[in-house]
């Protein structure tokens, strides 16, 4: 078994076993081994295992390189039992583990011990002495034995409300605490939203199932009133003697004997009440119970709170990384601060439009397993991706075998033409550099054809109020596909507006080629090939 113990420059440390006959290591999020620190390329190094268990680790064109015992490697190097390889700022110690060494011995467990873990023990129960009992008045020890209960009460509803994320949840739970009060008969939990209006009532409970002639619960408006000015917890222990409710009438007549109504507070404003009574008897509940009841609504709102804030985020979260998949992180940037400002329409803006398209992947996925399809797509877009959002495109759509980016909408860094064609060269070395290990991961070599333009376009929101895409649409759009179309394998083709606006920087090299005549165009148009600075002469020919 072969393995790599990680240490990171914060100093923690890791291991990672080596399962896969090629692992990939760099900074970007398609690597089997992500390792996030700026010293360490997108797609730095791979590791190789073969079928005999030998082990080889090689660089793939990062800025740092790969060091193997403090020497920087330039070819595939085997790796021994403790060697050191080095990548950005993490070092990886090689191990190698003979399984057949390893021995897992069973614990030798007491048989008590292991009857406990079974459930195999009862509590015994605690004998009290008759002297203890003759020294402490019945009415004493009741009273310690009503505190116990009412304590285990708290302690439970603190337990259980605090592992509960559905409001649903947490309202089963606070009825269930509420009837283990002795004298409580029915009971339900009422819901307030910011402007004091009800959002959500359970379902009344009953200790025993109602009969035709009982009265329905009802929670007098100034209850609530009353409770939402001072939010505190109203105990009435005889309704038919109590003055604060005979003003209403509903009250008098609900048959009711003994209630309580304990306030859901939470952020200082009245967010629920607990309401639970008692028919028939007067004084079923004592302050006791009133002030366990209190503590346990505050708990739950507590838990309600949470609850809300935990949906909340949760949604934030998948809309964020919904809207990360497929923009720019300032495109995510602008809508996460003003989301309100996302509506239809769109701007005239000069933008890059860059299209790249696997050449020949129809073909190829004839002789693929689906499953084999789904690999190789899933890991060539998302290296696609983080290229395109390191040089600050946006990521358009996908098409199939293909991808879409725009550079310079919905922000404009000056350079937009530029960044495209860097983006452009760096999506031909990453395909160049996949297909260095294309024959040990089972894959077939890989050529991309590339088309970039650059023009005036409607840029925005378009779609429906149903669903909205950020895209951007003209006839610059279509000319940078038509020129994608007409590129080979390994191949940027860019138009000569593109062209005009890289300038004379010395870093592009390219080569004028003849007219373009293509289709929507009555006039051929002035293209330019981009050297991506590699081989591609191993590359498929065949372009589609």
């Amino acid at each position: 078994m072969a393995r790599f113990i990680i240490s990171a420059p914060d100093g923690k440390r890791g291991i990672l076993e080596l399962t896969k006959p090629v692992i990939t290591v760099g900074r970007g999020n398609a690597n089997d081994l992500v390792l996030n620190d700026p010293s360490v390329s997108r797609f730095h190094a791979v590791v190789k295992q073969s079928a005999e268990g030998a082990v080889v680790i090689a660089d793939r064109g990062s800025t740092n390189g790969v060091m193997v015992n403090g020497a920087r490697i330039a070819a595939e190097v085997e790796l021994h039992k403790g060697d050191r390889a080095r990548i950005g700022a993490y070092e990886l110690v090689f191990e190698s583990v003979d399984d057949s060494a390893l021995q897992i011995r069973r614990a030798d467990i007491p048989s008590a011990i292991e009857n406990v873990l079974r459930g195999g023990l009862a509590s015994q129960p605690v004998k009290v002495s008759d002297s203890g009992v003759e020294r402490q008045s019945r009415a004493s020890l009741e009273k310690l034995e009503r505190e116990n209960y009412l304590l285990r009460m708290l302690y439970d509803a603190g337990k259980a409300l605090h592992a509960k994320l559905s409001i649903d949840d947490i309202a089963a739970e606070v009825m269930g605490l509420a009837f283990r009060v002795e004298g409580v008969e029915r009971g339900f939990i009422m819901l307030f939203d910011q402007k004091g209006d009800v959002t959500r009532q359970t379902e009344v409970r009953y200790r025993v199932a109602p009969g035709k002639e009982q009265p329905q619960i009802i929670l007098s408006r100034s209850v609530l009133e009353r409770m939402k000015t001072e939010l505190q917890p109203i105990l009435i222990t005889d309704l038919s003697a109590d003055e604060r409710f005979r003003a209403s009438e509903s009250m008098m007549i609900s048959g009711l004997r003994s209630a309580i109504c304990a306030p859901l507070i939470a952020r200082n404003r009245l967010a629920g009440v607990l309401y639970v009574d008692n028919l028939n008897k007067t004084a079923a509940f004592t302050q006791d119970e009133l002030d366990v009841l209190t503590v346990v609504a505050a708990q739950a709102a507590t838990a309600i709170d949470s609850a809300h804030t935990h949906a909340e985020l949760a949604e934030h979260a998948m809309q964020r990384s919904a809207l990360e998949r497929f923009l720019a992180p300032e495109v995510v940037e602008m809508i996460a601060a003003n989301p309100q400002e996302v509506k239809l329409g769109g701007v005239s803006q000069k933008v890059t439009i860059l299209f790249a398209d696997i050449r020949n992947f129809t073909g190829l996925s004839e002789t693929l397993p689906p499953e084999k399809i789904v690999e190789i797509l899933n890991e060539y877009f998302t290296r696609v991706t983080d290229v395109i959002f390191d040089y600050g495109g946006t990521l358009d759509k996908y098409l199939g075998d293909g991808v879409m980016a725009v550079f310079g909408a919905p922000i404009s860094k000056g350079n937009d033409a530029a960044s495209a064609v860097r983006s452009a060269s760096a999506i031909q070395r990453l395909v160049s550099e996949m297909n260095r290990d294309a024959s040990a991961r089972g894959w077939p070599r890989l050529g991309v054809g590339i088309g970039v333009n650059t023009g005036v376009v409607t840029a925005g929101n378009i779609g429906s109020p149903r669903r909205i895409d950020y895209t951007v649409i003209g006839d610059p759009v279509n000319v940078a596909s038509r020129l994608m179309a007409h590129a080979g394998a390994g191949q940027t083709l860019i138009s000569e507006e593109t062209a005009r606006d890289l300038g004379p920087a010395p870093e592009f090299k390219l080569d004028r080629l003849a007219p373009l005549q293509v289709k929507g165009k009555s006039q051929p148009l002035s293209v330019f090939s981009v050297d991506s600075g590699q081989d591609t002469r191993e590359m498929p020919a065949t372009t589609g």
